[in-house]
């Protein structure tokens, strides 16, 4: 059996490759905070963004 999953709202200041910071919000859904928290990470890094500050999550 497989744990609920959760739609977070998430917030994170992020740098692209110029150094321009910029805001980043959306939805993600997953089974735990930190697992969201790792998710968001990893989907900003791989659009070529990196995070400059926290992760802010609010659960929807």
């Amino acid at each position: 059996m497989s744990a609920a999953r959760s739609t977070w709202k998430f917030t994170v200041y992020a740098t692209d490759d110029q150094g321009r910071r910029g805001k980043h919000k959306g939805l993600v859904d997953s089974h735990s905070e930190a697992a969201a928290r790792q998710g968001v990470i990893e989907s900003v890094q791989a659009a070529g963004y990196q995070p400059c500050g926290p992760v802010t999550l609010k659960r929807k």
